[in-house]
C-alpha cells in the first residue's frame, strides 16, 4: 500500500510559472528540503494558493522530489488543474483525502466477503469500503481487476480474513490503460492477514502496495 508522507511547516512558493498541464514544478531556491522526499510507493500532497486570491485551490500528489523540483499528479481530491504564476504559494497541508486513508473503526470490518477462490469481482459500489477474502474451501490462487470507469477519489481495501495470502496469493490488476505505483499493471497480495488499499486518484493513476 502506498504511504503518505508529511512534513511540519513545509511551505514555499513557485520559482516560475506552470501551465495547467505541467507535470513538474520548481520551488523557490533551497526550499525543497522542507518537503518530504518520496521513494517507491510513497507520495505527499501539496496545496496551491494563488497570490492573487490567497484562497487554497488545486491539490497535487507529489511522487518524487529532486532538490527543488517536484514531480506531480494534478487535480487531486476533486480539485481542478490550473495555471499558476511564480510567487504562488505551495504547502504540504492535511487534506480530506489524507485523513480518509487512515482506517477508522466504522470501516475496520469488511463490507463484503468473498468465500470462493479463483477469479472474483471488485465493484464500483465497493467505494470507501473493504472486501474480505475468506477462502477456506478448495483454496486456490485468486485474482480480480479493479473497476474501470470510476471517478476519483475511489478507494477499496482488500483484506485477508483466512490468513492464506502467502500460500495462495491474490493478483489485483489495474483497469486497462491505468497503472499503479511505478507504472505497474498488477499488484500481488501475498502477506497473511494483510489489508491493502487501492485508491484511484484520476489521470489513470492508482495507489497500491
Amino acid at each position: 500500500m502506498s504511504t503518505i508522507l508529511f512534513a511540519n511547516n513545509a511551505a514555499s512558493t513557485l520559482a516560475s510559472n506552470i501551465t495547467s498541464g505541467a507535470t513538474s514544478l520548481t520551488l523557490a531556491a533551497g526550499t525543497g528540503t522542507l518537503f518530504p522526499n518520496p521513494s517507491a510507493g510513497q507520495y505527499f500532497l501539496i496545496t496551491m494558493i494563488p497570490a492573487s486570491t490567497g484562497v487554497p485551490g488545486e491539490i497535487m500528489q507529489v511522487t518524487a522530489r529532486s532538490g527543488d523540483t517536484l514531480t506531480v499528479v494534478r487535480a487531486q481530491e476533486s480539485t481542478t488543474a490550473t495555471a499558476y504564476s511564480a510567487g504562488d504559494a505551495v504547502s504540504n497541508q492535511l487534506t480530506a483525502g489524507s485523513l480518509n486513508n487512515f482506517i477508522q473503526t466504522g470501516v475496520s470490518s469488511p463490507n463484503r466477503i468473498v468465500t470462493t477462490s479463483g477469479a472474483f469481482t471488485l465493484l464500483s459500489t465497493d467505494n470507501n469500503g473493504s472486501v474480505g477474502l475468506n477462502r477456506t474451501t478448495s483454496v486456490a490462487t485468486s485474482s480480480a481487476t479493479l473497476p474501470s470507469g470510476v471517478t476519483a477519489p475511489f478507494k477499496v481495501t482488500v483484506v485477508d480474513l483466512a490468513s492464506n495470502f502467502n500460500a495462495y496469493p491474490v493478483t489485483i490488476s489495474y483497469p486497462g490503460g491505468q497503472v499503479g505505483p511505478n507504472g505497474a499493471t498488477t499488484a500481488t497480495l501475498n502477506i497473511n492477514k494483510s489489508r491493502t488499499t487501492f485508491e484511484y486518484f484520476g489521470s489513470n493513476q492508482w495507489s497500491g502496495p
